[in-house]
């Protein structure tokens, strides 16, 4: 019985090890993939094309943050017009979704949070 326990958490351990580090591959994948597309499009179009490139992504994180921002507003409505603010598992996860929003970086920490 203890070996089979020791096993198992020895193989999820290692299953959340590989796991972690394939998402740290895929993070550095995209971001070479990123800066080599910001090289290339310098290289064809010159500092206007890689300025152009570079505007658009900050655009384009701008908009989606500020999407999010209206989406979780518009939740909060929805909540609040059906009455389930008093529900705990339901604020939970709410917040639970504004946290790992955050985490991420999609989402800002307002200053009234603090």
């Amino acid at each position: 019985m203890q070996i089979n326990l020791f096993y198992e958490i020895k193989v999820n351990y290692i299953k959340k090890g590989k796991l972690a580090m394939s998402e740290e591959k895929k993070e550095n994948v995209l971001d070479k993939l990123n800066t080599a597309f910001l090289d290339f499009v310098g290289g064809a179009f010159g500092e206007s094309g890689k300025d152009f490139i570079e505007d658009t992504s900050k655009k384009i994180k701008e908009f989606s943050s500020a999407s999010i921002k209206q989406f979780m507003g518009f939740s909060d409505t929805v909540i609040d017009n059906l009455k389930l603010s008093e529900n705990d598992q339901v604020m939970k996860m709410r917040d639970s979704v504004e946290d790992l929003l955050k985490q991420v970086g999609l989402l800002e920490e307002d200053e009234e949070d603090f």
